[in-house]
């Protein structure tokens, strides 16, 4: 059976899920809030999770083509000592990342969901919504109708509109950090994803992408960030070349802080991800803090993951049942590890900064840790107790 099926919002969980719906012969409309749709944001790390489900959609080497190969994770402190230097090839022979713009994943995604079929409708934020027994009518923030369907997909990002208004029982936590981001030029780093803390205060990190292309990241409570910018663009930029010497040639080419980009983070579970002809997918469903780099990987996860379950079943209410049930148990696992994870890396105080000090350096030379590390750093981990994920 075909369905008639809005997506709202056109970010990865959104696209993947419309690009194989449609490609299942569904009539597919998405909605998306912006007035115009282009390569935009920062750099993202595409995980071994990711990376199977872009194969699978048989996209993998064009997403990476300009991409940067990541070898491994390495941590440091302020002083140079080594926090964690975790390889990828440790979990197995030629297993890698890639840092790469998430404008180069965007593009790839939007250029297939055109070639498709599918319809996308701009500069409509689906804000409501109306269900009836014959389907679900979408309402843009300025109460008009955007027409009626079979279901809704909410892939509308972490601070979702339709979550607001879903009546599913949930808890949200506003974390009280956030990041300044920036790309630019550097040289300095290549092939690894590198961060540099100072106890719990002060995190910083920076991801090659690729052409010699480069993003940072700089931690910031959102309480201090009025702070931050009345003391100056130059004083920033001290600050930030003295604690992380090699972005200075990314840094140096900033001008101003309307080049950055301050984003703020969310740990969103919902009781369920579905509510009749509505269900949930990416950011929208499961939102946590950036710690481990999934975010992405768990949005390409979701739309594969659905789509297979609409397919196998062939009934849009068994899929999101059995969505939610595939699916449920890798996300809480995250969700639960960069929850815990958070505070030590961003927070106030000296104690979880040395507590994270001593103890991260020991638990990789523990086997049975360090293959469980390795395995949640790919994004592969199933759940807490399980082993690795397989593709639906």
């Amino acid at each position: 059976m075909a369905y008639s099926i809005a997506i709202a919002g056109c970010g990865v969980a959104g696209l993947t899920a419309g690009l194989l719906l449609s490609r299942d012969g569904h009539r597919v409309t998405l909605f998306e809030q912006s007035t115009q749709l282009g390569p935009v944001g920062a750099g993202v790390l595409l995980q071994p999770s990711g990376q199977m489900v872009l194969a699978h959609l048989g996209l993998l080497e064009r997403v990476t083509q300009r991409a940067e190969r990541i070898d491994r994770l390495h941590a440091m402190t302020h002083r140079g000592r080594t926090l964690i230097n975790l390889p990828y090839a440790d979990l197995a022979q030629a297993t890698c990342a890639y840092g790469l713009h998430r404008g180069d994943l965007f593009s790839v995604l939007y250029a297939e969901v055109q070639n498709s079929g599918a319809s996308i409708v701009l500069n409509q934020r689906i804000a409501q919504f109306n269900q009836r027994s014959d389907g679900i009518e979408i309402i843009n923030d300025c109460s008009e109708s955007g027409g009626c369907f079979d279901f809704l997909i909410a892939a509308d990002g972490a601070r979702s509109a339709l979550r607001k208004v879903s009546n599913i029982p949930m808890h949200v936590h506003d974390y009280p950090h956030g990041a300044l981001w920036a790309m630019g030029m550097s040289q300095a780093i290549t092939n690894e994803l590198l961060q540099i803390t100072h106890g719990s205060r002060q995190l910083a990190g920076l991801l090659p992408m690729g052409e010699g292309r480069c993003s940072l990241f700089w931690a910031v409570r959102k309480g201090e960030l009025e702070d931050l910018y009345a003391a100056g663009f130059d004083s920033w930029k001290r600050d930030a070349i003295q604690f992380m010497p090699m972005a200075k040639e990314l840094i140096g080419g900033l001008r101003s802080f309307e080049e950055t980009c301050f984003a703020t983070y969310l740990h969103v579970r919902m009781k369920r991800w579905s509510n009749g002809r509505l269900v949930f997918l990416g950011d929208a469903a499961h939102a946590m803090s950036p710690h481990l780099g999934q975010g992405i990987n768990l949005a390409l996860l979701d739309g594969l993951t659905f789509a297979k379950a609409l397919r196998r079943t062939g009934n849009f209410t068994e899929a999101f049942s059995l969505y939610e049930n595939l699916r449920r148990a890798h996300t809480n696992y995250y969700a639960l590890v960069t929850f815990l994870l958070s505070p030590f890396f961003q927070s106030r105080g000296m104690i979880k900064g040395l507590g994270r000090d001593i103890v991260l350096p020991l638990l990789p030379h523990v086997p049975i840790m360090r293959s469980q590390m390795l395995l949640t750093m790919a994004g592969m981990k199933r759940s807490a107790l399980g082993g690795a994920i397989h593709l639906p």
